[in-house]
């Protein structure tokens, strides 16, 4: 889109930051909405406006048009995001040994999607030039309607099983920690998201070198659950969003000092391994801390915080880009993923960490 558009980095920075704002508007309607709708409805209907404003993506080539439709992604992604962990919190009640690990398994989903769009998008872009990226958004539009008929029935099932919402305030004392942490980690990640395969570009590796390395991410993303199951189950999640966010800092800097193929994949690697993980641990975190009904609710709130970081987080960093390199935009994500990592370790010291459960298997 930036060779075909003739757009900058702030420009190509500015789409994620709009489809991050649709984040914020998201978490907050949906904040609202769960006082009288179901988690599952608005499930169902993050994932119709998700997979529909995706196939309408290419309509139009202004930026106006793809600010909106990035904007309405946005929402519905929100509202499958926060919903979902309601969900899976609702569906395994009763067996919460394995209710964190399909909690990982979740938020893990989405690196098939990252493996499947680099299966597709970069070789069909390969074959089409830069004006392919019409086509690239209306086949991820759908295969997004193909992978959400599962998730469509599911929710229909749950339907009016999940809790209603308290309407009493959410009690947030002794969150604040994991809330600057979760802030900062989104605006951290989303750096690497938005801009490596430009940097790799910009380094000279080939569109399949660039593709294997994105669809190492995406199977690092599907496999983190079960590499942190025991983490999930055991850890305390204050600990458990520490580490997965010292793990993406970690794949950030790996291609900064070692810019070579096996790098490179290592990068990919660790950084997928830990990147839903974090929102893994903060579902966790909030199921202990708060009572069934609040916990879609509550998910929604830290949604909220997730977002507005995402907001921030590309336009920076292609203003670094523009104004330096990219290389600089990858340090600026880097040292938010450092401060994201340090911050959940002073809430552990005023909660010690729990005594470790038998292993259930």
């Amino acid at each position: 889109m930036m060779s075909e558009l003739g757009w900058n980095y702030t420009q190509a920075g500015w789409l994620n930051t709009a489809n991050a704002l649709g984040y914020v508007l998201g978490a907050g309607s949906g904040y609202l909405l769960l006082r009288r709708v179901p988690p599952s409805r608005l499930f169902v209907w993050g994932l119709w406006l998700t997979f529909l404003t995706l196939l309408v993506t290419g309509v139009d080539t202004g930026i106006a048009w793809l600010t909106v439709v990035r904007l309405l992604s946005g929402v519905g992604a929100a509202w499958v995001f926060a919903c979902g962990g309601a969900l899976i919190a609702n569906r395994y009640e009763s067996s919460p040994a394995r209710r964190a690990t399909a909690t990982g398994l979740f938020f893990a989903g989405a690196g098939i999607g990252i493996a499947l769009s680099a299966l597709t998008v970069n070789p069909l872009l390969a074959a089409t030039g830069p004006g392919g990226w019409v086509g690239a958004w209306t086949l991820l539009g759908a295969l997004a309607v193909l992978l959400s008929i599962w998730p469509l029935w599911e929710a229909k099932r749950s339907h009016g099983a999940t809790n209603r919402p308290s309407p009493t305030p959410l009690p947030l004392q002794g969150l604040l920690a994991p809330m600057l942490s979760y802030f900062l980690f989104a605006a951290g990640y989303i750096v690497y998201m938005t801009f490596i395969l430009a940097w790799l570009r910009n380094e000279g590796w080939s569109w399949r070198f660039s593709t294997l390395v994105w669809l190492v991410l995406g199977a690092s993303v599907a496999l983190s659950p079960f590499a942190w199951r025991r983490a999930l189950d055991r850890w305390n999640p204050l600990l458990t969003l520490a580490a997965s966010c010292a793990a993406t800092l970690a794949g950030t800097l790996i291609p900064l000092f070692a810019a070579n193929a096996a790098g490179l994949l290592v990068s990919a690697t660790v950084f997928g391994l830990g990147l839903f993980i974090a929102p893994s641990s903060v579902a966790v975190l909030l199921r202990q801390r708060m009572a069934p009904a609040n916990v879609a609710k509550s998910m929604t709130f830290f949604t909220i915080i997730f977002a507005l970081g995402q907001a921030i987080g590309p336009v920076a960093a292609g203003w670094i880009g523009d104004s330096t390199t990219l290389g600089d935009s990858l340090l600026f994500g880097a040292a938010l993923l450092l401060a994201a990592s340090l911050l959940p370790l002073f809430g552990l010291r005023r909660q010690p960490l729990p005594a470790s459960r038998p292993d259930p298997t």
